[in-house]
């Protein structure tokens, strides 16, 4: 009778799992069937011309700034095509916030290795780009990437990079990434753009063979990194970029010949990687308190490090390095726990 009585138990426990199941399925199917007649709504429905027919894409029935949301979580290419699908997502596309112009994302792959012999390729290349900015309202950028290809024998080879910068580089722009090819162009960055639109916002900066020459403070308050190669800016330009330029966490000069003497100043507290990377210095002096990472590449520098508590991670590669680091190291940055030291030549005196 016990087993008998644990078998009726246990089918009326199954009978009624069942039942609380059948529940839950009837009122999701219910709840599905609601939403798939609202997607139905001719007033969410978006038409569009496709291959000669009419071709009716459903939009679920949600709030304009939630498609937005999702627009802009799209790559750019995805972003771009969605906006040619969809009605919905056609003025979200006008300022998409994130546009990336590179070979990757403009250019097919039978084209890439055709951009540096065919000026034709070039010119479709900037011609794609003129037209996505264009379509673009300047408004919501938070980031820019650009490749800018010069234009063989081009009578004006800088006209449409100026305009292009005018139209994405506005007020509350995070990040920009420019970088100009050939290595030689000859490009000069309007600092205007920096101190007008964006020293509220900008967080990070990276500008590749071009001229910069700021005459004024250009006060980027809110710059963490700062990359420049091959730029040509002198020691005074790079300090009115530098100029109230406290919250910068990691600056990186490479191939930057025309400074011959840098001072990281003791205001910067909040640098904690530098990089030095062949720049021609004949003086670097470094005075920043709370310098993590030090990285220095440039074989005839006369190098002086101040104070540096929290310097944990060292490289130089620079002349009479190991006299200087045996002499100065110990007292300067006690707290060095990973040294690369790689020195060409070393003069010791004999005592």
């Amino acid at each position: 009778m016990g087993l008998m009585a644990l078998n009726r138990l246990m089918s009326r426990q199954r009978e009624q799992k069942q039942k609380r199941n059948r529940g839950r399925m009837e009122a999701n199917n219910g709840w599905i069937a609601s939403f798939s007649k609202r997607n139905r709504s001719p007033c969410r429905q978006d038409v569009n011309s496709h291959g000669g027919k009419k071709v009716r894409y459903p939009m679920p029935d949600l709030p304009e700034d939630i498609w937005r949301h999702i627009h802009f979580l799209l790559p750019m290419q995805d972003a771009a095509r969605a906006a040619c699908l969809s009605r919905s997502f056609q003025s979200s596309w006008k300022c998409y916030p994130n546009l990336t112009f590179t070979n990757e994302t403009m250019c097919s792959k039978e084209n890439l290795c055709k951009r540096t012999t065919g000026s034709n390729v070039i010119r479709d290349y900037n011609n794609k780009i003129d037209r996505v900015l264009r379509n673009h309202s300047g408004a919501g950028v938070k980031k820019l990437r650009l490749e800018y290809y010069v234009i063989p024998c081009d009578a004006e080879p800088y006209h449409h990079l100026t305009s292009w910068l005018q139209i994405a580089v506005t007020p509350g722009i995070e990040q920009v990434h420019l970088t100009l090819s050939p290595k030689d162009a000859t490009f000069n960055f309007p600092c205007m753009l920096l101190s007008e639109t964006c020293q509220g916002s900008m967080q990070y900066l990276h500008l590749a063979n071009l001229d910069l020459h700021p005459t004024f403070q250009l006060g980027l308050r809110t710059l963490r990194t700062l990359h420049l190669c091959n730029v040509h800016i002198t020691e005074d330009e790079l300090g009115c970029l530098l100029t109230h330029s406290f919250a910068l966490a990691h600056l990186r000069l490479q191939y930057c010949h025309d400074i011959i003497r840098l001072e990281i100043p003791c205001l910067l507290q909040r640098l904690r990687f530098l990089e030095v990377l062949e720049c021609s210095l004949q003086v670097l002096e470094i005075n920043a308190p709370n310098i993590f990472r030090l990285r220095l590449l440039d074989f005839s520098v006369q190098f002086l490090l101040g104070k540096s508590w929290k310097m944990k991670n060292l490289m130089l590669n620079n002349s009479c390095v190991i006299s200087y680091a045996i002499d100065n190291l110990p007292s300067c940055a006690p707290k060095v726990e990973t040294l690369t030291i790689h020195s060409s030549y070393e003069v010791f005196s004999h005592n």
